[in-house]
């Protein structure tokens, strides 16, 4: 019997095979005393180095299993440069709760790990492992303060319904597979007509699964209560670096693979962005407590990135990329701020403008952002999307889309009211380390250079 043999080419995989040793390496370190700091910028730099260099490593290995194109190459840079801002963020935050710092970062490294994988996946059961690698970090993540009952609770939730939305896209693939007789992408495009009823119903529970990872009404229930109960770093990496991957992931399936069924699933998904738009803003209006209020405002936000994919063409898909890249920057900004004010409830951020302007500019500026206030790249990115929707004969849903948008300004901007034009009611007690400190100002510069200068997100 003649065995086909598949080559290998693992020079596309040496990004993904650096990462596996030195997430392993943090791990085995962490066993000796070695210095916190060290490991911190150790790891940092090793992500921007591997952030700099991963363009040069494009190519396809193992068959046509793993393909690393301009697109996987794009998404990668902003999960690795979201993962290293994460990684400053959360180093502060750990230091003042004495949690294992090398445990975390060796989490948040493969977690990234599974997402490189997962954008670069062309065949089912290899996205299906690098989901799970990616997700099972998080669930620890969530849960990495042992002894506070709320990171308990969020563990446990997190974990029982991504459980419950890891089955479902698991009947999805093997209806697929069934439908199909193959995993590999490119021969799913071939064999996906030859029974589409089976088909169908694969795409829809596949659709459901990857629709719960990224906070899709109504597939939303986890995220309040895991955003509000995680450590504020985890829940800043959750809400933005894994909807990178899994947006990048859906957008790449529906588009390429699932393109004849572009009726189905586009109808399907703009039932799902008009809901998601309206709960995340409306119930986000009467939050009193900011991680649950970005939970909201997270959940909002999905919905505006689905209206890219419903274009159904690579131009709407290369505006959910960037707008993701930005999403990242202000979202993960904002909830460094909440770290360094320390202080979760919304009432207690009056008047800080008067003991710490420099820190009421930068919550400002992403405020201003989220909401799609120009110049900032919040605004530009936002608009993008709303173009190509516009183009694909999309006005209408632009027009609910906007609606919406002019919602969300009203909870976005009570923050900076309530900052500006309220007296303080308390004296803030802010949290500084130069890690944070960085983070933030590195998100900061992202959302105004890019929104100043666009032509690096059109």
């Amino acid at each position: 019997m003649n065995i086909p043999q598949i080559p290998l080419n693992f020079e596309a995989l040496i990004p993904e095979i650096a990462l596996t040793g030195f997430a392993s390496l943090i791990l085995l370190v962490g066993l000796f005393k070695i210095r916190n700091e060290i490991l911190l910028w150790s790891s940092v730099l090793f992500l921007l180095v591997l952030t700099i260099l991963i363009p040069s490593f494009e190519g396809k290995s193992f068959g046509e299993m793993f393909l690393n194109d301009f697109i996987a190459i794009y998404l990668k840079i902003i999960i690795l440069a979201g993962t290293a801002i994460s990684l400053l963020v959360l180093a502060s935050y750990l230091k003042e709760r004495l949690i294992l710092l090398n445990e975390s970062i060796a989490l948040l490294l493969f977690s990234a790990l599974g997402m490189m994988l997962m954008v670069s996946a062309r065949e089912l059961m290899s996205f299906f492992v690098s989901f799970e690698l990616m997700s099972l970090s998080i669930y620890i993540l969530a849960g990495i303060r042992r002894y506070d009952p709320r990171s308990n609770e969020a563990a446990i939730k997190y974990f029982m319904l991504g459980g419950l939305s890891t089955a479902i896209m698991l009947f999805g693939i093997a209806f697929i597979y069934g439908a199909t007789n193959t995993t590999d992408f490119s021969d799913i495009i071939n064999s996906i007509s030859n029974y589409p009823m089976l088909s169908l119903i694969g795409l829809v529970l596949f659709i459901v699964g990857l629709c719960f990872k990224i906070a899709i009404v109504p597939f939303h229930m986890w995220a309040p209560d895991v955003y509000e109960g995680s450590p504020t770093p985890v829940t800043a990496f959750i809400s933005t670096v894994p909807k990178v991957a899994v947006l990048g992931a859906f957008g790449r399936i529906l588009i390429e693979i699932f393109k004849s069924y572009y009726f189905e699933w586009s109808s399907f998904l703009i039932v799902l962005s008009i809901l998601t738009m309206a709960v995340g803003n409306l119930v986000a209006l009467p939050q009193k407590n900011i991680k649950r209020m970005l939970a909201y405002s997270s959940i909002a936000h999905a919905g505006y990135i689905i209206l890219g994919l419903i274009v159904g063409t690579q131009t709407g898909f290369n505006a959910v990329v960037v707008y993701m890249l930005i999403y990242t920057l202000m979202n993960i900004g904002a909830f460094a701020m909440v770290i360094l004010f320390n202080e979760e409830n919304i009432e207690n951020y009056k008047g800080l403008h008067k003991f710490h302007p420099a820190l009421a500019l930068a919550m400002l500026i992403f405020m201003f952002s989220l909401t799609g206030v120009p110049p900032t790249a919040g605004f530009i990115v936002k608009f993008n999307i709303f173009l190509q929707a516009i183009k694909a004969d999309l006005t209408w849903l632009v027009i609910v889309a906007v609606i919406f948008t002019v919602i969300s300004a009203y909870y976005y901007l009570r923050i900076v009211m309530y900052i500006y034009m309220k007296e303080p009611v308390k004296m803030p007690q802010p949290v500084f380390s130069k890690e944070l400190e960085i983070a933030v100002l590195v998100c900061v510069i992202g959302v105004t250079v890019l929104g100043v200068l666009p032509l690096f997100l059109i």
